[in-house]
């Protein structure tokens, strides 16, 4: 059977259960990427803040530059604690966060190349699958056991190997799908092979929480965002069974041919072909030279500059969300890790249900319209989120300073608690919380005095403070309370935070909606006006424009926000810093003036052989 025939149906049709099974290699790599952004942020937001390395490097950055303190200060940072001041903890994520996107740039286009050249018994791709997949999914389930241990050597040697072994086979996963399908059927195909990616990426994003509850069950110990980390083993064990079941389907079921055979017959034809090959070859230099003699024009090199521009600003503010979020969910919304993948879920969802609609509207109204919209659609989200915010705040008495270090204070109270009872292995009624201790501090609950007055006296001689809880009442609450009153102090900060948080969760679900939605009205579109700008003849070339664009940003990125949150004390930063740069995105293609008539099955085919 033909490679090109494997695919097709006698009636010409895509055989979709080929396609599907092609699929799982694609599901595969997604299922890993959707676990390795918020779970990965989260061990190293623990592994750096717990490293005397980092916590040595921030102290000489501060002691050396003393006004980055009073700027923390400023921000609502604690700079009389230990380690206080600007930290190097973001900084360090994001520069840690790129690592996959610099191996992508360097390593998978030679991978790609590589499996081209490929002639084995299991074909050109599934050589690089069969020893990639299972190599990630081992590498991939050490990262948190290594972490656990608290080793940031260790987890940082199987991180940068599970993001190289990765870069080794997502093209050739890629490609398989394009080396068995007619051309004129791969659109079809690469929509089967988006649906897996996306389900994937949805197992991914609820593994979590399909795990919090199977633990919750068997140990009957509830998992908070404190003690989350004990999960974790289990999450990216998942997602290794889930990428070995995805190329074990690919290696029994999708049927590549002997890319052996395929070399010989190459082989016993080449000599016929010489002829035919050296003036093809000429055709296509003077083909070539004729392209390159159609230069732009000035309009056209400024449509494009701009357009580029665009995108990389537009990628800086999604990369930012994608990779951070998590970290600000817990922060700000005291999201466990699970629970903030819950809601990437929903955006991802609202995406995939509107890239039909996007397509269509770009067709209708213009590319370049229906990107601006979405952009507008994200600007006005986020700002009328992180608005109502402000004002939540403010009538509470409080600024972005001052809330800042009121949930900073509050979180170090409740991250005492649950490391107590994750520690003591505190089960069902024995289990403390924070209403409780509050109760027991205002002399309210006498039946459970014995309990809370251990945790009280393990708080003591570790020497924590409640002065910044009782500045705090006093000062932003408008209180007039003694050190006595702990109680009255952590209540009262207690109430005022649950009540800006809890609006804040509920708020948080249309911005999701809305800006999935507005991802999708972006990213059907922009790939498409770029090639529009360089025509027909120069897809390849603008192609690869494209890719320096979005991966140069993906690379920025992480850095650039990981020094605002440094400076910022707080991942709510994120709600000014995406807003800006999709400001800045929209003002620069607001200036593009071309585009938007390359044929829709070129720009099918582009996106089908630069998946991911």
């Amino acid at each position: 059977m033909s490679n090109k025939t494997l695919f097709c149906e006698k009636n010409g049709k895509l055989h979709l259960y080929h396609t599907i099974l092609t699929g799982f290699g694609f599901l595969a790599t997604s299922i890993a990427w959707a676990i390795y952004d918020p779970y990965i942020t989260k061990i190293l937001e623990h592994l750096l803040g717990n490293s005397a390395w980092v916590t040595s490097l921030s102290t000489k950055l501060n002691e050396s530059m003393p006004f980055l303190a009073r700027f923390a200060a400023a921000q609502g940072e604690n700079v009389n604690l230990a380690g206080g001041g600007i930290t190097l903890v973001p900084l360090f994520i994001g520069i840690i966060m790129t690592f996959d996107n610099i191996f992508g740039v360097i390593f998978q286009p030679t991978f790609g190349k590589l499996s081209d050249r490929c002639h084995s018994k299991l074909g050109k791709r599934r050589p690089f699958i069969a020893f990639g997949a299972p190599v990630c999914a081992f590498l991939f389930a050490l990262i948190p056991v290594f972490a656990l241990e608290g080793s940031l050597p260790l987890t940082m040697i199987f991180i940068i190997l599970f993001v190289f072994v990765m870069s080794l086979w997502r093209a050739p996963v890629v490609a398989l799908m394009p080396d068995l399908t007619p051309p004129a059927l791969r659109s079809e195909g690469n929509a089967i092979i988006n649906l897996m990616g996306g389900l994937g990426s949805l197992i991914g994003m609820i593994a979590g929480t399909i795990v919090t509850i199977i633990y919750t069950a068997v140990t009957g110990t509830e998992i908070t965002s404190t003690n989350e980390e004990r999960i974790f083993p289990y999450v990216f064990l998942l997602g290794s069974v889930v990428m070995i079941i995805g190329m074990l389907v690919v290696l029994f079921k999708v049927k590549e041919p002997d890319s052996r055979l395929k070399a010989t017959a190459d082989l016993n034809i080449e000599m016929d072909a010489k002829a035919k090959a050296a003036a093809e070859k000429e055709a296509r230099k003077k083909e070539k030279a004729a392209i390159k003699a159609e230069k732009l024009s000035r309009g056209e090199r400024k449509s494009l500059a701009f357009m580029l521009m665009g995108l990389f600003f537009l990628f800086c503010g999604t990369n930012a969300i994608t990779t951070f979020f998590a970290l600000f969910a817990a922060e700000i919304l005291h999201f466990a890790t699970s629970q903030a993948t819950i809601l990437m879920a929903i955006f991802a969802v609202c995406s995939a249900a509107a890239a039909i609609p996007a397509g269509k509207m770009g067709k209708k109204f213009g590319r370049k319209k229906t990107i601006l919209a979405g952009l507008s659609i994200f600007i006005i989200a986020f700002i009328v989120f992180f608005a109502v915010f402000n004002v939540m705040i403010a009538k509470d008495g409080f600024n972005l300073s001052s809330f800042n270090s009121t949930n900073k204070a509050y979180i170090a109270v409740t991250d005492e608690i649950n490391e107590y009872n994750d520690t003591n292995q505190l089960k069902d009624e024995a289990v403390l919380t924070i209403d409780g201790y509050i109760s027991y501090l205002k002399g309210e609950n006498a039946a459970e005095t014995a309990k809370y007055l251990a945790f009280d006296n393990a708080l003591a001689e570790k020497g924590f403070s409640f002065d910044t809880i009782l500045s705090i009442a006093n000062g932003e609450l408008g209180l007039n309370l003694s050190p006595d009153d702990r109680g009255e102090a952590l209540s009262a900060v207690s109430g005022a935070l649950d009540k800006i948080i809890g609006l804040m969760k509920i708020l948080i679900y249309p911005v999701l909606v809305l800006g999935g939605i507005a991802n999708m009205f972006i990213t059907v579109n922009t790939l498409p006006l770029v090639l529009e700008i360089g025509g027909i003849d120069k897809v390849g070339t603008f192609t690869g424009y494209y890719y320096t664009a979005t991966f140069s940003a993906q690379i920025a990125s992480p850095i650039v926000y990981g020094i605002v949150a440094m400076l910022s004390g707080t991942y709510l930063s994120l709600f000014y810093y995406s807003p800006i740069t999709f400001v800045i995105s929209a003002l620069c293609i607001f200036v593009v003036r071309h585009g938007e008539a390359i044929p829709q099955n070129v720009i099918d085919k582009i996106e089908v052989e630069n998946a991911d």
